[in-house]
């Protein structure tokens, strides 16, 4: 395994293999070699309150700081209706559980 500022890095093959912590092939393409286990998938936020209420749920915080709005719901199913001939985008929260989700993050 090759180390480049504290990144692990390895060959396709080795990593495929399950034999990253051994590759020595320099000349070949180095891919990172990632961490073992499922990655993580909510932010630290949403896993404190975790750890804090000892309730697991989904993380329903969006990825991008942009879309951190506070005029609009967090998540959002876009529905469309007819107006006289004119198509009409609306957005609302798509359902109760991801209410109860956005509710218990914000007490």
């Amino acid at each position: 395994m090759i180390i480049i500022d504290n990144v692990k890095y390895a060959c396709h093959s080795c990593i495929k293999g399950h034999r990253s912590s051994q590759c020595n092939h320099s000349e070949r393409t180095l891919l990172p070699v990632r961490r073992k286990g499922r990655p993580i998938t909510q932010c630290a936020q949403c896993r404190e309150q975790r750890l804090k209420h000892s309730v697991h749920q989904k993380c329903v915080c969006p990825r991008d700081p942009i879309a951190l709005a506070p005029s609009k719901p967090i998540f959002k199913k876009a529905t469309h209706t007819h107006v006289k001939g004119q198509r009409i985008k609306k957005e609302t929260i798509s359902t109760s559980r991801q209410r109860m989700a956005i509710e218990a993050l914000l007490l």
